[in-house]
């Protein structure tokens, strides 16, 4: 256990780190990169270029530095971490290397002296957490190999179909190259995809959300080609986009703690965009053991030629005979036009339900907004913020 001294200590840091800990994380990067270049096979290089990925570092370890004497209180924060990073490998001989860099980060930008009482508190702080994770990870990579058909680590898979869900979306199919049978997983986790695209020095390693309904024999992403802007393509799915069906990708078990609750709640899909994957694979699970009539999924698109999988889920809907409602924020044509507002989540949404939705973190941020004001508590909303961001309220 840590020390009070050591408590104390940190906790009195957290207002430096909110003040400063963007620049010491980003120092840090710097300073990792710099002397293990190989780590760039690791981490997201898009994120670090856009400055997400230190946005993401500092609010975690200001949030660490704030309720160290109540670590319980990090219990989501540690779960959503541990893993991401085991759909990226992460192992323990990491955690020292990136300790040094950080530890030094934090050193140089306060002009501190490497004895001094700060940084040997946050030294330890540092490695008691770094067992946390540690530990966490290791259970998930165990867990994940014990499973029938699971493994641990990459594991080559082959693209078997392709399939054009919109425009600028398709679905990927995946089986695994050995021909062994998939373990099963919980509706709305994600795989680790590790590619090598001509145009990068490094490995590329993306989480992308399974879209098909757990104990199928295949996985299945579906995914968009971004474009984070002109001088920044999206790497990774605009390399997907010109794959072929027979191409290899190396995946990691799946993965991720954005999950159905076990109970007997009504269940309600919010999707926005590209986020409809985890929630349509939640919705494609329910449907096998839930009363449709339990069931409501919302889709919001831009337009009708950006609804994902439409046909498709006109088709579910006929033969399920779920509620599933449409919202195009510029066509008509959809059940509503215009973002969605309090009056028609009022409509849509049954007065008591576990709401799950992901989408832009905008999105998010209003549909969680509009369900509290309509008396949907906290603990009923429950939402998936893809890439390095910690949660809605985090700093864009």
């Amino acid at each position: 256990m840590l020390s009070e001294h050591v408590i104390k200590t940190v906790k009195e840091t957290a207002p430096v780190l909110a003040e400063h800990g963007e620049a010491i994380t980003t120092l840090f990067y710097q300073k990792l990169f710099a002397n293990h270049p190989e780590l760039q096979n690791t981490f997201n290089m898009a994120n670090q270029a856009k400055g997400e990925q230190s946005k993401a570092l500092a609010t975690s370890v200001f949030m660490y530095a704030s309720h160290i004497d109540q670590l319980e209180a990090l219990g989501p924060m540690v779960s959503r971490i541990a893993n991401k990073h085991a759909s990226l490998q992460i192992q323990p001989e990491h955690y020292p290397i990136v300790g040094k860099y950080l530890l030094e980060a934090v050193q140089d930008h306060l002009s501190l002296p490497a004895d001094h009482t700060i940084i040997k508190a946050w030294e330890e702080a540092y490695g008691f957490l770094a067992n946390i994770f540690v530990t966490t990870e290791e259970k998930i990579y165990t867990d994940n190999e014990q499973k029938p058909g699971g493994w641990r680590g990459f594991k080559e898979f082959v693209i078997t179909d392709i399939q054009t869900e919109a425009q600028g979306v398709r679905s990927f199919y995946l089986f695994p190259k050995d021909n062994q049978s998939l373990p099963m997983f919980q509706a709305g986790q994600y795989i680790g995809v590790k590619v090598k695209p001509n145009e990068t020095d490094y490995e590329e390693i993306r989480q992308y959300s399974l879209s098909n309904a757990p104990g199928d024999n295949y996985f299945r992403i579906t995914i968009k080609s971004e474009a984070l802007n002109k001088d920044l393509p999206g790497v990774v799915s605009n390399y997907l986009h010109k794959a072929q069906i027979g191409n290899s990708l190396w995946i990691q078990p799946p993965t991720g703690d954005f999950v159905l609750k076990d109970n007997d709640l009504d269940k309600v899909f919010i999707a926005g965009g590209v986020g409809i994957t985890p929630v349509l694979s939640m919705l494609l699970d329910q449907l096998k053991q839930t009363p449709a009539n339990k069931l409501t999924f919302i889709q919001c698109s831009k337009d009708k030629s950006n609804q994902i999988m439409a046909e498709s889920l006109t088709a579910l809907q006929k033969e399920h005979g779920f509620n599933y409602y449409v919202a195009y924020q510029t066509d008509e044509g959809a059940d509503h036009k215009g973002y969605l507002d309090k009056n028609v989540m009022q409509k849509w949404l049954p007065a008591s339900a576990d709401i799950y939705f992901c989408g832009p973190k905008n999105f998010m941020s209003a549909v969680n907004t509009l369900c509290g004001e309509l008396g949907h508590s906290e603990n009923h909303l429950h939402y998936e913020v893809f890439g390095p961001t910690i949660s809605l309220n985090d700093p864009q």
